[in-house]
């Protein structure tokens, strides 16, 4: 059974979908993963730069795993 996902989080994860295959433009530090989540899925992180923090494929590969894909 997969979970039902709030307006929020389809935004989210449509904004992450259009960026993953675009050319990096941002890298994240390891150190600041967890902490970027929170301010993304506190909604304080602008879409545009949401899609800009995704073209890190090592961290929208480690967001989706934690946040968009239970």
């Amino acid at each position: 059974m997969t979970k039902q996902l709030t307006n929020w989080e389809r935004s989210v994860r449509t904004i992450a979908e259009h960026s993953k295959d675009k050319k990096m433009t941002r890298k994240v530090d390891t150190y600041e993963y967890q902490d970027l989540a929170d301010c993304i899925r506190m909604d304080q992180v602008p879409a545009s730069e949401i899609a800009e923090i995704f073209t890190d494929k090592t961290y929208y590969a480690w967001y989706k795993k934690k946040y968009l894909d239970k």
